[in-house]
């Protein structure tokens, strides 16, 4: 009998303990997401302010809840448009999280003291990854370009937080791009990638699975920066085109993997 008992803790313990390394996404709004795997957290493109119709935003709730609850060691922001950054809701994080690093392109960092080594600002000059420990936490960022010839301009920044042993991208506002091959520059591919967080138009290709495939060759895919106005016919048309991806919607959603 104590055999028994000795085997079963064993074997609760190993549970128990990959069951402590699933990552928990919680969507914060438009391509905001919190990622936490209990002992570190990292927060993507989550303090914004309403920007117009098309886009979801966190609600001055959900906004206290950030600041004083999930608290994430780091918040990085791909671009300063804002459905995506806001000055003034980064800045007031920071006032009540003053270990918190922040990670941005220099349209986003150079809003914050430049004497401090909690800010990191990744280079957008070419497409070389900047990698950063945080903590428990690995922060890689790269140049991504912003989809749209009028946004040329814009320093887009992807992430790969590596967490848990796990992988996640995130890439902004971009597509594919093929026309100055920017996933062959990027090869993400070659990152084991376990999550991709794309903007939703990236499925819209016609040979998005490929594309996928062939330039990130992700195990998990979860889709943002969907209107809160879409029809409910598109996006059921394109839950069915991909039964497997995860549609971030609504506020608070949440997946663990």
């Amino acid at each position: 009998m104590p055999k028994f008992f000795l085997l079963f803790a064993t074997i609760f313990s190993c549970f128990f303990s990959r069951a402590q390394e699933n990552i928990s996404i919680t969507y914060t709004g438009n391509m905001g997401v919190y990622i936490t795997d209990k002992q570190s957290s990292v927060l993507i493109d989550g303090l914004h302010t309403r920007y117009g119709d098309d886009y979801l935003f966190p609600t001055a709730k959900l906004v206290n809840e950030i600041n004083t609850q999930l608290q994430p060691d780091v918040i990085l922001f791909t671009h300063y448009h804002g459905d995506h950054f806001s000055v003034e809701l980064a800045k007031e994080y920071l006032k009540k999280n003053k270990e918190t690093h922040v990670f941005g392109a220099n349209q986003i960092t150079k809003h914050f003291s430049s004497n401090s080594n909690q800010i990191h600002t990744i280079a957008t000059n070419d497409y070389n990854k900047q990698i950063k420990p945080i903590k428990k936490a690995t922060i890689t960022g790269f140049k991504v370009d912003h989809v749209g010839k009028r946004h040329s301009a814009v320093e887009n920044v992807g992430f790969i937080i590596e967490i848990s042993n796990k992988k996640i991208l995130h890439v902004g506002d971009t597509d594919w791009l093929q026309e100055i091959n920017l996933f062959d520059q990027l090869k993400l591919s070659e990152e084991a990638i376990d999550i991709a967080i794309l903007p939703y138009w990236m499925l819209l290709s016609d040979n998005a699975t490929l594309l996928i495939k062939e330039n990130i060759n992700t195990k998990h895919i979860i889709a943002t920066h969907i209107s809160p106005q879409i029809k409910k016919e598109e996006l059921s048309k394109l839950k069915n085109t991909y039964p497997h991806v995860h549609f971030f919607t609504k506020l608070k959603q949440q997946i663990q993997l």
